[in-house]
This record gives C-alpha cells, sequence and structure tokens, in this order.
C-alpha cells in the first residue's frame, strides 16, 4: 500500500502545479475584482470567444445529428432483408461510405484525415495550417459519411478538428495572429468537447492538458467562455442530459469494490499500451501498402467493418449506443466479451485506413466494457461488485492510458455519467492507469499519431532529420547532493543554461535550469541546500532515434527550451534545444 500511494503521489504531482496555479489565479480574482472586470470589458476576446462557441456548438450538433440520422435510416433499411442479402447489401454500403471519406479527404484536404487532434496541436505548435472553410466542409461530410455508415470510429475528433476550425476563421476575420489566433483555435477544440460530450468542464481542462500542456491565465478565460457557450447551444438543441444513461448505482464502494478498482486499473493500463500499438501497427499496414491510394484505403475499412458488423452490430460506429445497452444490464457477458475483443481490434484497423473519425469514444466503449468484464469475473468468484460502478470508473482508466490525461480522464466521466458520488474510486482506478503506462514508456497517443498527419514543408524536412545528429552530446550533468553554491560555481564555469542531474549509473533523476538557482539565491535560499530540492524531477525528454519534428513539437507543448534526450534505459545521451532545431532549418 505504502508503494502505491508513492506512486501516486508521484503521479498527481505533475499535474500540481495547474491545480496550484488555478488557487492563484482565484486569489488574484478575489483581490483584484475590480480591476479584472475592467480588463474584461476592454478586451475584445470575450466576444470572439463568445462567437467561437456558438459557430462551434452548431457545427457539433448538426454533425451529431447527421451521423446519427444517417446511421438510424442505415439500421432500419438493412433490418428488411434477410441474413444473405444483408451479406451483400450491407457490406456494400460500408464500403461506400469508406470510399466516398476516402475521396473526399485525399482528393480535396488531406489535413483532414483521421482524428483531428493530432493536426490541431500540430496546428497550435504552428506546423500547420487549419485556417480553409474547405477543410471544416471535407472534415464535417467526410465524417459523416464514415462514421454515419458504420466505420467503427467516434465523432468527437473530428468535432475538435471542425472546432478548432471555427476558432482560426474567427481570429481570421479579426485578423489575429500568433498566440492571439492560437488562444480561439484552442478555444473551438475545448469548446466542441464541451459540446459533443455535454461536459464543459472537461473540455476546458482537455484544452490545457491535452493540446497545449500548460497552464495560461490568458488562455484560460476565452477557452471557458466558448466552452460553455458551445455546450449551452448543445444542450438548447440536444437536451440537458448526460452523455450516457446511468441507472441507480450502489453509492459506496466496499473494500472488495476498492480492490477491483485497483485490479482494473493494472489491467486498463496494460490493455491500454497495447491498444495504442496495436494502432500504430495498423497505421504502418496501411502506409505500406503503396500500391493502393490513400482514397481507397477507407473503403477496405468499410468492407471490413461491413461484414463483421452484420454479425456483432455492437462495434459499429462510436460505440455510444452499446455503452447504454452495457449500463441497462441488456448485454450478456458473453457478448460483452465478444464486442470488447473484435472492437479492440476493429478500431485500428479503421482508424489506420486514413478515415476521418477519433478513437475517443471508442476508447471509452472499450473501458466501459472492461469495467463490466473485470466486475463480472470478480463476481463469479465471490466477490459482490456493482459492475456498472465499474463500468464507469473502466472509461476514465482505459482513456487515461491511451491518451495520457488522468485529470480529463476523471472530470470527463463524472460529468458524462453525472456518476459524482465515485469520483474517489475512478480517480484511484485512473490514476494507477496512468502510472502502469508510464512505467511502460507509452508517450500520449496523440502526439505520437502527430507524425502522420499531413505536414507542413517545415514538418516535413524536420520529420526527416533524428535528434542524435543534431544534439548536444558535451552535456555538462550535476550530481543531486552538490550545494546551490556549488552549482552556481559550475554554471560560472561551464556558461550552460541548462543541467542535467544524474545519479552514479547516469541514469536521469532531474533538471536544473541557470534560472532555478538565480531564483533561489534571489529569494534568500540557504546556498547550501542541496540542489535535488530545486531541480524539476519530471524533465521533458526524447530518445536519440526520433526525429526533430517530435522534439520540436514536444519543446513547444511544453513550452520548453530544452530536451533531455536519453536511451530505453533512462541514461542521459546529450540535450536538444530550440537553437538545435533551428540550425537544423
Amino acid at each position: 500500500m505504502h508503494i502505491l500511494c508513492n506512486s501516486l503521489f508521484k503521479l498527481f504531482f505533475k499535474n500540481f502545479l495547474l491545480y496550484n496555479n488555478l488557487m492563484k489565479l482565484g486569489k488574484k480574482i478575489f483581490r483584484n475584482t475590480g480591476y479584472f472586470l475592467q480588463e474584461i470589458a476592454r478586451s475584445k476576446i470575450i466576444l470572439q470567444a463568445i462567437l467561437v462557441g456558438l459557430i462551434s456548438g452548431v457545427l457539433v450538433v448538426l454533425f451529431k445529428i447527421s451521423i446519427n440520422k444517417l446511421f438510424a435510416l442505415i439500421q432500419n433499411f438493412i433490418s428488411q432483408f434477410d441474413l444473405t442479402h444483408k451479406l451483400l447489401i450491407f457490406p456494400l454500403i460500408t464500403t461506400l461510405g469508406g470510399l466516398i471519406s476516402g475521396i473526399l479527404v485525399f482528393k480535396f484536404a488531406p489535413e483532414t484525415k483521421g482524428s483531428g487532434i493530432p493536426f490541431v496541436k500540430m496546428v497550435m505548435a504552428r506546423m500547420g495550417n487549419i485556417t480553409r472553410i474547405r477543410s471544416i466542409i471535407i472534415k464535417f461530410l467526410a465524417g459523416v459519411a464514415g462514421i454515419g455508415t458504420g466505420l467503427s470510429l467516434g465523432r468527437e475528433g473530428p468535432s475538435v478538428q471542425l472546432g478548432a476550425g471555427a476558432g482560426a476563421l474567427v481570429g481570421k476575420m479579426f485578423k489575429m495572429r500568433g498566440s492571439d489566433q492560437g488562444k480561439l483555435i484552442a478555444s473551438g477544440a475545448g469548446s466542441a468537447i464541451g459540446a459533443t460530450f455535454n461536459a464543459p468542464i472537461a473540455g476546458t481542462i482537455f484544452v490545457l492538458e491535452e493540446l497545449v500542456n500548460k497552464f495560461s491565465a490568458s488562455l484560460l478565460f476565452p477557452v471557458l467562455v466558448a466552452t460553455v457557450t458551445a455546450s449551452s447551444v448543445a444542450r438548447h438543441f440536444l437536451g440537458n442530459n448526460p452523455s450516457f444513461t446511468i441507472p441507480y448505482v450502489t453509492h459506496d464502494l466496499s473494500f472488495e469494490g476498492i480492490s477491483v478498482c485497483i485490479i482494473l486499473g493494472i489491467v486498463a493500463g496494460f490493455l491500454g499500451v497495447a491498444f495504442s500499438k496495436i494502432i500504430y501497427k495498423n497505421n504502418d499496414f496501411f502506409e505500406k501498402m503503396n500500391k493502393i491510394p490513400n482514397w481507397l484505403k477507407p473503403a477496405i475499412a468499410g468492407f471490413a467493418i461491413g461484414v463483421i458488423g452484420i454479425f456483432i452490430p455492437y462495434v459499429l460506429g462510436s460505440g455510444n449506443l452499446s455503452v447504454d445497452l452495457l449500463l441497462q444490464h441488456k448485454l450478456s457477458l458473453s457478448v460483452v466479451l465478444l464486442v470488447f475483443v473484435v472492437k479492440f481490434f476493429v478500431t485500428p484497423f479503421c482508424f489506420g485506413s486514413g478515415a476521418v473519425g477519433g478513437i475517443f469514444l471508442p476508447m471509452l466503449m472499450l473501458g466501459s466494457f472492461l469495467g463490466y468484464i473485470v466486475a463480472s469475473v470478480f463476481n463469479i468468484f465471490g466477490f459482490h461488485v456493482d459492475v456498472v460502478v465499474m463500468a464507469m470508473i473502466g472509461m476514465g482508466a482505459f482513456l487515461a492510458s491511451v491518451a495520457r490525461t488522468p485529470i480529463t480522464a476523471v472530470v470527463m466521466v463524472f460529468e458524462m455519467t453525472a456518476g459524482y458520488t465515485h469520483i474517489l474510486p475512478i480517480m484511484l482506478s485512473t490514476a494507477i492507469a496512468d502510472l502502469i503506462a508510464e512505467k511502460l514508456n507509452h508517450r500520449p497517443i496523440y502526439a505520437t499519431l502527430i507524425v502522420n498527419q499531413v505536414k507542413s514543408p517545415e514538418a516535413k524536412y524536420l520529420s526527416s532529420l533524428l535528434v542524435k545528429n543534431h544534439m548536444k552530446t558535451d552535456v555538462v550533468c550535476f550530481s543531486p547532493n552538490i550545494t546551490i553554491k556549488e552549482a552556481q560555481e559550475k554554471i560560472k564555469e561551464y556558461g550552460y543554461k541548462t543541467y542535467p542531474i544524474k545519479n552514479d549509473k547516469n541514469k536521469l533523476l532531474g533538471i536544473i535550469t541557470k534560472a532555478d538557482i538565480e531564483d533561489a539565491i534571489f529569494q534568500g535560499v540557504d546556498e547550501n541546500n542541496e540542489i535535488n530540492k530545486l531541480m524539476n524531477p519530471i524533465p521533458i525528454t526524447i530518445e536519440p532515434s526520433e526525429n526533430l519534428y517530435i522534439a520540436y513539437f514536444r519543446l513547444h507543448s511544453n513550452n520548453a527550451k530544452s530536451l533531455v534526450v536519453i536511451d530505453k534505459n533512462n541514461k542521459i545521451k546529450g540535450l536538444i534545444t530550440r537553437e538545435d532545431i533551428s540550425k537544423a532549418m
């Protein structure tokens, strides 16, 4: 238990700064209310954020309705036929849906392929363009064609790109550039998440945790405004209901339940990493199909899901309908097992084809099914665990493992399900799953998928260059036990700005900068204190075999000036900075 608690503490330490800054912001607001309101009144960003939220909300609502209407129309049509005719007709429909999606994307707007979240992250790193109206139209139509006909993909990724596109267009309308336009793009992305899941808080946190990976008071306010606006639009047209309908569940988990939560977190951690690897393998599989044009590949996925969907219809589409059936106890354990296994493999296959659609909702479905399965297995052996509660918890755990966004996962689950009474077990299982993924060296999936996006010429060029050929190898490292005074003297001697901290085996323990030392001295910290009390214990790292595009993105998204280059054994190999990448360009 001590080891578990220690690990959980280390995990949540990463996100402590976010919460700390939020508290500081709150105090500042209360102390300077008058000034704050004056600034709001003067700022055009509020009206712009509202406009972004309105456009994003309408786009998300239309996108959801269009997909649901097309899916329902096709299912009603297919239900009229016997099995033999279904085997002929339904694969034809899904193949046609994939074909239309592929033609629209690869012939008219290649940047709209896949989820949309990786591309938005790329845009936030200023390595892509999202201001074309054509991109929004193609993303919308291709998403409806693919997901609406049954491809095992989610609508949330495309929704994020639609929302971000709305933010970019509003920014262009007001002639905004750079960071100002970036705020509106982020606001549009967050508002799309909020409107899609009826989860405005989760939408806001998603932006901070996933898209920008840092806290910014100037960014927080427009994102909040846009997200609340978009969620209000969605609630007006779709109703103010949770994304998933939860029947009555027990309000307290027993010691047995807590034990199962821990096991579920471990299982979700391992399976989440496996799911990510299968996605990467499928991406590579379709990339190697050089003789088949890209626009035809989604049709292949469409045919496959069409054949499978006749026999296992629960794997079709985003999966939210299947989750509702699960939570209402309308699926047997054998069916749940079968659907989980099939969905686990068909979703990466559909995603790898390049069809428009995300993996966010499928991840939530897989997580809920996993939680249900784990709980059911334990109940067979005499436990008394509420399977619905575990299904809710499984959503957060699996999402955190794959996307590596534990805070977003926790907040999103209890917003989507209104399961506020189970926030603590959700946090526990989610934290463990994220910890397992971290120990397996699994990086956030959306950041990794960026490489597979259509890139700008600069991004393409950087992708061809490896970190190991451009990093600094003459790195000066510090021991964690030297004093602040000794560190200051060494900094004067070497003149570098960044110093990795290592143990006797050359393994990375943390990092300290010249600015950290100067700040400590300015604040009157005892110079005889050891630097391990000042170092950042969770530095941003990269491996030598990765490319400069990934390095650039990781520097930008973490607002960092340098990355520590380490091998798979966490041994220090060098440093790479923004200047090194600029020289390479």
